[in-house]
């Protein structure tokens, strides 16, 4: 276990994952509903409590434990999954500041470069290509960008497209827009314009979506034939890939409590602290409510991405990021000795970008 203090009710929610997989008697269920009921007493003032019950209410889903009924205070934050995503680049540090060091970075691959193509691995509603852009404008050689956008969801694409649109409307340079309807998994990576000057690829917070390590591999080295100029790859440093229900859990909670320790600290109305708490409860539903064959959020630490890459033939590029060594919530970034570069709150490194070549 790592070192922060954890707190009493995580005992409590502890002894109830122990259960797991074949304990789940009467006696277990009246534990459950008893520790489901504490947590839900000054939930909006307790984000241990707001975690537990999230816990609780996963592995009611893995379960079937039907006896514990949906919590209305928690539907009353409930947003889109893809708003509170867009909401999270906007605010929340681990994604703000992370996407503002690979922008800065993908900004100096294209000084010089008349034209350049960004692959952008789950672009969503186009938030950190929109920040790219508005950086680029100041670039006095750029001509042509060329963004390919890939997107499972077709109303973020479609948003993505619009906002890039605009943007293109006051732009100095040409903006081409092709957006992709698809898991990167099943995208064939042939780009539209391969005489650009460079090729850069991005991906954020998108490949651990992928379900299988043969996949992943598999999508990487599609990357890597397209011999790219960059490739940014922005992660969740935990391991959710874990076999083990257990382990899982114990890896889940302690990547969640650090996450929102730091949403606690944040200068918003507490409405959307608990909506962002909330969004993460998604998460740990997909990582605690579901069984293995059905799980998208399998996230992997930094060092099997970097294995990965280095299979396919990336080599890791760890000189070139512009970065802040402490903020001022107390989020710590400095590069890793693995060659990424890691978010760390407390004990805990919750975050890592790797830049490859």
């Amino acid at each position: 276990m790592k070192s922060f203090a954890i707190p009493s009710v995580y005992e409590a929610l502890n002894l109830v994952m122990k259960y797991y997989p074949d304990n789940f008697n009467e006696k277990a269920r009246v534990e459950i509903e008893t520790l489901f009921a504490h947590c839900l007493e000054g939930l909006s003032d307790d984000s241990e409590k707001f975690l537990s019950s999230l816990f609780i209410k996963s592995l009611k889903n893995h379960i079937s434990f039907t006896s514990i009924n949906e919590n209305i205070y928690l539907k009353k934050y409930e947003v889109s999954q893809i708003e509170l995503f867009d909401m999270l680049i906007k605010k929340f540090p681990f994604v703000t500041i992370s996407q503002q060091i690979v922008n800065g970075a993908i900004l100096n691959e294209m000084q010089d470069c008349s034209e350049v193509t960004i692959i952008d691995i789950g672009i969503g509603q186009g938030t950190q290509m929109a920040n790219l852009i508005e950086l680029a404008t100041d670039l006095p050689v750029l001509k042509k960008l060329h963004v390919v956008g890939i997107e499972p969801s077709a109303d973020a694409l479609a948003n993505a497209e619009n906002n890039l649109k605009l943007l293109g409307e006051s732009a100095p340079f040409t903006i081409h827009f092709y957006g992709v309807n698809a898991f990167a998994e099943n995208f064939d990576f042939k780009i539209p314009a391969p005489e650009s000057d460079k090729i850069i690829v991005n991906a954020s917070l998108a490949l651990h979506h992928i379900q299988t390590s043969e996949n992943r591999f598999a999508t990487l080295q599609k990357i890597k034939n397209l011999k790219p100029d960059a490739f940014f790859l922005i992660e969740p440093n935990v391991d959710h890939f874990e076999p083990n229900f257990y382990r899982r859990f114990q890896n889940c909670y302690q990547h969640f409590y650090s996450i929102f320790q730091v949403i606690d600290k944040l200068d918003l109305k507490p409405d959307y602290k608990n909506a962002f708490k909330l969004f993460y409860g998604r998460e740990i539903e997909d990582i605690i409510g579901k069984q293995d064959n059905s799980r998208f959020e399998k996230h992997e630490p930094a060092f099997r991405w970097i294995e990965k890459m280095n299979r396919t033939g990336f080599e890791l590029n760890t000189n070139y990021f512009d970065f802040p060594v402490e903020t001022p919530i107390g989020l710590k970034i400095a590069m890793h000795p693995e060659g990424f570069l890691g978010f760390t709150y407390g004990t805990e490194t919750v975050l890592a970008i790797m830049y490859a070549k």
